[in-house]
């Protein structure tokens, strides 16, 4: 496994994708399985009921160096094999370097600020959620659950720092986000 992510991440053959996102798929399809019975009381459906996937987002200058984000290249796999809609909610204003040198506080002192939301991800969000079947209304509020996917957890740093931009930009417009993570692998 680590061969096929260095091969995917670090050598840039995008070819690996479809694998790890099959293999990615499965363990998607595993939790699904596991929560399928469990019914949060407040939203009377599965806890794992899955509306949109989107990914931790790469710099302009990662990009540019890869030629891809891998974590949208596995997000958009998994969206693909479910039939759900992949949306692009983030942004990486800032390169904050590469994580894997560092260490867990400074992972964590990094990915305070790292991140954004995506400017049109309010317009989205409230679009998809128009056009949904399966969102739930909470107390006047509307619920959409999203699968944030990455390829490697170490810290869960970038994960944490994603899901409370998100989060608190969709609370700024009355949206509830339900937020499931799923990576790759754990270094």
């Amino acid at each position: 496994m680590r061969e096929w992510i260095g091969q995917f991440k670090y050598r840039g053959n995008e070819k690996y994708g479809s694998l790890l996102g099959e293999i990615m798929n499965r363990a998607y399809q595993a939790m699904r399985y596991e929560f399928a019975s469990l019914k949060h009381s407040r939203f009377k459906r599965s806890l794992w009921s899955v509306d949109i996937v989107t990914c931790v987002p790469v710099s302009k200058k990662r990009l540019t160096e890869r030629g891809f984000n891998q974590a949208r290249i596995l997000a958009e796999e998994i969206a693909r094999r479910n039939n759900l809609p992949f949306l692009s909610l983030l942004a990486r204003p800032q390169d904050t370097g590469k994580q894997s040198f560092k260490s867990k506080k400074e992972r964590m002192n990094t990915m305070n600020n790292a991140f954004s939301v995506h400017p049109n991800m309010t317009n989205l969000l409230k679009s998809f959620i128009l056009k949904a079947e399966s969102q739930c209304v909470t107390k006047d509020k509307l619920s959409v659950t999203v699968l944030l996917v990455d390829d490697i957890y170490t810290t869960g740093s970038t994960l944490q720092a994603c899901a409370r931009v998100l989060r608190e930009k969709a609370l700024e417009q009355g949206i509830h986000l339900t937020i499931f993570c799923l990576t790759l692998a754990r270094s």
